[in-house]
């Protein structure tokens, strides 16, 4: 699969963003691996915390990014959404990247699914699903 952006890269000042309609985009091509599959949208993954942030659902996200060919396009959408404010992206923005990390939510989830979705963080601990993410993909920091 070809590599997806950054965890912490933005579109609309919102980190996440640019990733899962990336992520998506692959998943409606047809082309998502099996592990990516399972994790898309799941309700204990980054997207469900995303989902759940902003108010909004899978099916009206996969949706919208279904009639949106281009990332400008998705992000005007996705800024149109009543849950979406300056403020909920900047809290969003600083609570994202400590997901999965000791003390803050997903922290088990990440535990667990680092098995299958991250496993270069079994020999190399992280501190968190984004740094995992970057390790697992070899991104740049």
């Amino acid at each position: 699969m070809k590599q997806l952006p950054h965890p912490l890269a933005r579109l609309a000042d919102c980190c996440w963003l640019p990733r899962h309609i990336a992520k998506t985009r692959v998943y409606l091509r047809g082309e998502m691996p099996f592990a990516y599959r399972i994790a898309l949208g799941s309700r204990v993954g980054v997207d469900g915390y995303f989902f759940r942030h902003f108010g909004l659902g899978k099916a009206q996200v996969l949706a919208a990014i279904r009639a949106r060919p281009d990332d400008a396009a998705a992000a005007t959408w996705f800024l149109q959404q009543p849950g979406v404010t300056p403020e909920r992206i900047a809290e969003w923005n600083r609570l994202a990247p400590l997901l999965g990390a000791k003390g803050h939510p997903g922290y088990l989830t990440r535990q667990i699914v680092k098995w299958l979705l991250y496993p270069k963080s079994i020999s190399h601990p992280v501190e968190s699903i984004f740094t995992a993410i970057v390790q697992d993909e070899n991104l740049s920091p």
